[in-house]
């Protein structure tokens, strides 16, 4: 009897892995790591494509099955080379909803990379999107195209001044061999609320002042949005959330932007 109470328990221990204890957890065995470097490396840099062309989405949160909807349309579509889902993966920040939104977005048949969004680093959702997707900065060049991926949840931060990080968006803004374009993408946009407004007249200076800007990229609000916030001429465009059915189809041509509203 001793020996199969052991065994039992036994059993039990090896299999705990397997299950998620606590919303705090923010990695398991069958968590995904790394996807926004795997799908970039997929990607490829695009230095033959004179077209860029892309999907910008966000929102996802509690809407698995518009997600599942949105794959099929945006696999329907034989031009598009990659998709950025712009931030609030999750609700609540917890990992099995960010693995449940992540192994839906493996039916993409083009790769795809994710922003963090405000409701992403609620609890511990900032520690579990770095293991699945990586690090909150980022960057990659695709087509001659820099897209420069930061975090602009200032209030996750307590408007502490350091988010955005602008050193190192500052940085990322230098001219560089073989870029001709540069394009932010960020969850909160400047003009709401949640980003810290004493760094925004920085912000939108920093974009102002580099040669071959071309737009910067957002979530948050759920519905489309455009708007020119300086004299700059440089967009701020904001998708609809996923929820909503709603993405945005942008094309890059001769280093010229456009974009069209796709519902699905």
């Amino acid at each position: 009897m001793r020996t199969l109470l052991l065994l039992f328990f036994s059993i039990i221990l090896v299999s705990c892995n397997h299950f998620e204890f606590s919303p705090n957890q923010t990695f398991d065995n069958i968590s995904l790591k790394d996807i926004n470097a795997t799908n970039l490396k997929r990607l490829g840099n695009g230095a033959n494509d004179d077209t860029v062309k892309f999907v910008l989405t966000g929102d996802s949160q509690r809407s698995r099955d518009e997600t599942v909807q949105l794959c099929k349309t945006v696999n329907a579509m034989n031009d598009i080379d990659f998709v950025i889902l712009n931030g609030d993966i999750t609700e609540f920040g917890v990992l099995k909803e960010m693995l449940w939104i992540s192994r839906t977005l493996e039916s993409l048949n083009r790769p795809y990379v994710a922003i963090i969004g405000n409701h992403d680093e609620t609890g511990r959702g900032r520690e579990s999107f770095r293991n699945m997707f990586g690090e909150l900065n980022y960057s990659f060049v695709y087509g001659g195209i820099k897209f420069i991926a930061h975090d602009t949840n200032s209030r996750e931060y307590g408007f502490n001044g350091h988010i955005p990080d602008m050193p190192w968006l500052k940085q990322q803004l230098k001219p560089e061999p073989g870029i001709t374009g540069y394009v932010a993408a960020s969850h909160i946009p400047v003009n709401s609320e949640d980003f810290d407004q004493n760094l925004s007249n920085d912000y939108m200076k920093s974009f102002a002042e580099t040669p071959g800007f071309l737009a910067s990229l957002h979530a948050h609000t759920h519905n489309f949005d455009v708007y020119y916030p300086d004299n700059s001429g440089i967009p701020y465009i904001v998708t609809s959330s996923i929820g909503n059915r709603e993405f945005l189809v942008i094309q890059i041509v001769n280093n010229k932007l456009s974009f069209e509203r796709v519902p699905f």
